[in-house]
């Protein structure tokens, strides 16, 4: 068994045909799934790593192996562990959120709801991934709104979707933003 360090993070395993036939390990049947080859790929992950100096604990282990004339080669490659990201709502209060698209759009659907001089005073306007959103931060709202707003844009999903344009994106107004926007259109 030969053990060469590549990188940082990185060892290389030459095992050649007498180290498979001591540690009976066939490559055909090679897999961790097969509880005696994994102990055996454990074993040598551990002493690989630490005969090369690399650190193990607390981090994501990843092995490949390539056939080699009656052995193989393992690879074994150490990166710190990604955690996953998990988002939590902020403020779990029921919202609505619309996409309208283009600037285009999003100026014309302001310009129609200030016209109506419909009252929602709890609405903000974003920028995400060059779409434009009005959130509106009542469980409901009027349906004048509504009809004006299926007509320039559509509804987004759900909360999680809204968190995502309000944490992400770039907010344009943060408070009456028909009001405040559509004041420069008429």
């Amino acid at each position: 068994m030969t053990v060469d360090r590549l990188s940082d993070n990185r060892v290389l395993i030459v095992l050649c045909t007498k180290d498979m036939e001591d540690y009976r390990l066939d490559y055909k049947t090679l897999s961790l799934n097969d509880i005696h080859c994994r102990k055996i790929l454990m074993r040598i992950m551990q002493l690989a790593c630490i005969k090369s100096g690399i650190e193990t604990k607390g981090k994501s282990v990843k092995l490949e192996t390539l056939y080699l004339e009656g052995g193989c080669y393992i690879l074994i490659t150490v990166d710190e562990k990604h955690r996953t990201r998990t988002y939590k709502i902020k403020n779990p209060r029921e919202c609505r959120c619309y996409s309208l698209g283009n600037g285009t759009n999003f100026l014309n659907a302001i310009e129609q709801l200030y016209r109506q001089n419909v009252c929602c005073n709890k609405n903000r306007a974003y920028v995400y991934n060059d779409k434009y959103y009005l959130i509106f931060d009542y469980p409901s709202i009027p349906r004048r709104l509504r009809i004006v707003l299926s007509e320039f844009g559509k509804k987004v999903g759900n909360k999680a979707d809204a968190a995502r344009v309000k944490e992400n994106g770039r907010e344009l107004c943060s408070s009456n933003a028909i009001a405040q926007i559509g004041q420069y259109l008429v």
